[in-house]
């Protein structure tokens, strides 16, 4: 497996706060969709693997070496969730300025075609909408032929036909044979373009592989019934791990769907139209985080508040 960037046994404090607990991780050719809850230190990960920071300690390498190293920031992209555009300069002045950093840009009619740019082509980076933001900053990060790309909530403010197309281009960088870390909280899309993920909590790894093994690991099923009435406590207090009411549906989240029913039934539960399956991604990160780390985010969240202060 070839190896485009490794974080080993890397730690970032900020004063007495962990953000990233002596986290190791790779990033392999294709699509890595790095998930968690929010301040699980997903976004610090990025940020030191871009070289926009440095860890407290471990070892950072990227593309064979520093990410600080010039040569090697020249083969990156980067769409970080807030992007700083110039906002008087046309979409078209940006990509240019952008292109002319590099020795190969991408043409900019493949860019516009690509990313559906040509509409607001002319028009100043300060006056576009989040959604048309988003996508020039896509683009700015596409044009350099960048090996690894690192996408930080890359459709965040996008509509369907805008997202589809941005995935597409993900796509694409991936089948050329780069790399793409991204961070996202929508699951489509992590379920859509990831080939593996890495689940962050509590500033540590809490899991890696491929979309199906890290759900298949859980082994967490959704027995969703349509009960009369209130759910007798005796019916869930052992196979269960949760249970949420949905309108008028009871969904109890179980590693043991049999005997989840077999409760139901000898409970005496009054249940129509039930339905057993396994969990998605979305529940199986979900109980990944929860089992990880009892309060998801508190440490990540106060470092990088405490970061945002010192700054």
């Amino acid at each position: 497996m070839e190896v485009f960037a490794r974080l080993d046994t890397v730690t970032k404090t900020y004063g007495a706060v962990v953000a990233l607990d002596a986290v190791s991780v790779v990033v392999p050719a294709g699509v890595t969709a790095v998930l968690g809850p929010n301040g699980a230190g997903k976004s610090t990960m990025i940020e030191i693997l871009a070289g926009l920071r440095r860890p407290t300690s471990g070892r950072v390498e990227v593309l064979g070496a520093s990410p600080a190293d010039v040569p090697v920031k020249a083969r990156l992209g980067l769409t970080p969730q807030r992007t700083a555009l110039p906002w008087r300069l046309t979409v078209a002045e940006t990509l240019a300025l952008v292109a002319a950093h590099y020795p190969h840009p991408v043409p900019r009619a493949e860019l516009v075609d690509q990313l559906g740019l040509g509409p607001f082509l002319g028009k100043r980076c300060g006056t576009l909408s989040g959604g048309q933001r988003r996508r020039v900053a896509l683009a700015t990060a596409l044009v350099g032929r960048p090996d690894l790309l690192f996408l930080d909530e890359p459709t965040t403010g996008l509509d369907a036909d805008s997202r589809d197309g941005l995935w597409s281009a993900i796509a694409a960088v991936a089948a050329g044979g780069s790399a793409v870390l991204l961070t996202t909280h929508d699951m489509a899309e992590a379920e859509h373009l990831a080939t593996r993920v890495v689940v962050v909590a509590g500033g540590q790894i809490a899991r890696t592989g491929a979309v199906d093994d890290v759900v298949a690991e859980v082994g967490l099923h959704l027995v969703d019934v349509e009960v009369a009435g209130p759910l007798p406590p005796i019916a869930v207090s052992g196979p269960a791990d949760r249970v949420t009411t949905v309108g008028n549906r009871t969904h109890i989240y179980t590693a043991d769907p049999d005997a989840t029913v077999r409760a139901l039934v000898r409970a005496d539960v009054p249940f129509t139209g039930i339905r057993v399956e396994r969990v998605g991604l979305e529940e199986a990160i979900r109980t990944i985080s929860r089992s990880a780390d009892p309060d998801p985010g508190t440490v990540a969240r106060t470092a990088i508040r405490v970061a945002e202060e010192v700054a």
